[in-house]
């Protein structure tokens, strides 16, 4: 009897901390290309790239800010971003944004992740610059 309370216990603690886990990556929304795209021409938007410079030289979108994920002073140079703007963060293939928006969304921001990345965007035929 006390192994099968115990084992119930252990499993509605298992399940509560998994339930938070999820609920703080639910902290940032992650869209479509399109919607980015039609989220930038919002006023209150900053377009954050948080590639290497080796990648952002091949190509960014359109006036994004590069703010190096890698970096060492990433967390430091992100806190002087204009806080009352929504944080629009892309990088490659998605993962690496998702990672900078957590940090972001910790650090009081309102962020919006771009699905797949500039990979993504490249492949839905939206416009780069140099």
């Amino acid at each position: 009897m006390k192994t099968k309370f115990f084992s119930s216990i252990s499993s509605l603690i298992l399940t509560s901390a998994l339930l938070v886990a999820c609920a703080q990556n639910a902290n940032f929304k992650t869209v479509s290309p399109q919607e980015f795209q039609t989220l930038m021409s919002e006023k209150n938007t900053i377009v954050l790239d948080v590639r290497t410079p080796e990648e952002v030289s091949e190509g960014k979108i359109s006036n994004a800010v590069n703010i190096d994920f890698y970096s060492n002073t990433f967390e430091q140079e992100v806190s002087k971003l204009d806080k009352t703007k929504t944080i629009l963060v892309y990088c490659r293939s998605g993962k690496r944004s998702a990672s900078a928006a957590e940090v972001l969304t910790k650090k009081g921001f309102k962020v919006i992740n771009l699905q797949g990345g500039i990979s993504n965007w490249q492949a839905q035929g939206l416009p780069i610059s140099k």
